[in-house]
């Protein structure tokens, strides 16, 4: 067999080497002990606990008939949509700073920078989106039990949704935050994520609004992502106000693994995209542009 002749190897994809993802988990590391160090770490400890304030002073107003408390839609909201902040705008904010700031950049530069720097993220995001969750939770289980699961399966199926709506928002978080180029863009982004946010049932229900409302808040996860936390943590009797006076709980978590495998699929596309546009001159240009414009 001639050279010319030979088969020639196909590509070959080369696993994540072992120490970068030992460094990957100690830049994770590094990260959330800088961030809840600081002031701006400790203070969701304060909004876990005016949220408890909040459930407290509602613990005896009902909704629906007297079948489902208010503070448990404040709960369900509150829990609902930490995931989606974390996940969503945590991510984008994030990317879009470390795009300008020239971390993206000096990550590029290192062999294997890019990939270690994304797995760091995977490990933050969740602990971002858990560590304002976990003292409103365990409060609201001590304070108002009647308004938190009530048995170990309810637990791990909230745990669940948990974990399955950050794997599906945080691809997103991504894909904003490498589709925008400023800050402004990106904060535009977000104000129309508050407004979806809003109509989204991701506080309460959608059925409040009118049908068609409904279909377009539907098409969005943040829909489904409301939907689970409220079959979890709120009785059956409430989903009477749902759509289909069901929780459609199986279909839930199709949609949301649905998202999550979409947005793994067209993140990454967009991440070494944006990473092959970093250079020097890009960064220098945004500080130029932060310092002339402040932002």
């Amino acid at each position: 067999m001639t050279a010319e002749t030979a088969p020639r190897p196909g590509p070959s994809r080369t696993p994540v080497p072992r120490a970068v993802l030992g460094a990957a988990l100690r830049q994770a590391r590094t990260t959330l002990v800088r961030k809840y160090t600081t002031a701006g770490g400790i203070s969701t400890l304060v909004l876990a606990a005016v949220l408890l304030v909040v459930l407290w002073v509602l613990r005896d107003r009902d909704l629906g008939g007297g079948a489902v408390a208010t503070s448990g839609y404040v709960l369900t909201g509150f829990l609902a949509f930490g995931i989606v902040a974390a996940a969503v705008m945590g991510v984008a904010g994030e990317l879009q700073t470390e795009r300008e700031d020239g971390t993206l950049l000096r990550a590029k530069a290192v062999p294997h920078g890019m990939t270690g720097h994304l797995l760091a993220k995977l490990v933050v995001t969740p602990v971002d989106a858990l560590v304002p969750v976990v003292p409103a939770v365990v409060g609201a289980a001590v304070l108002l039990p009647g308004v938190m699961p009530a048995d170990l399966g309810s637990w791990l199926m909230l745990a669940l949704v948990y974990l399955l709506a950050v794997a599906a928002m945080m691809p997103w978080g991504a894909i904003l935050g490498s589709a925008f180029r400023s800050m402004m863009g990106l904060a535009w982004a977000m104000i129309a994520m508050y407004a979806m946010a809003a109509v989204s049932g991701v506080f309460y229900p959608v059925t409040v609004f009118p049908t068609w409302l409904q279909w377009v808040a539907q098409v969005t996860p943040l829909y489904w992502i409301g939907l689970a936390v409220r079959a979890v943590v709120l009785p059956d009797a409430a989903a009477a106000v749902e759509i289909g006076g069901e929780w459609r709980t199986g279909l839930t978590l199709i949609v949301l693994l649905a998202w999550a495998v979409v947005g793994l699929a067209v993140a990454p596309v967009l991440l070494r995209r944006m990473a092959r546009r970093q250079s020097g001159s890009t960064v220098a240009e945004a500080r130029q542009r932060v310092l002339s414009r402040g932002y």
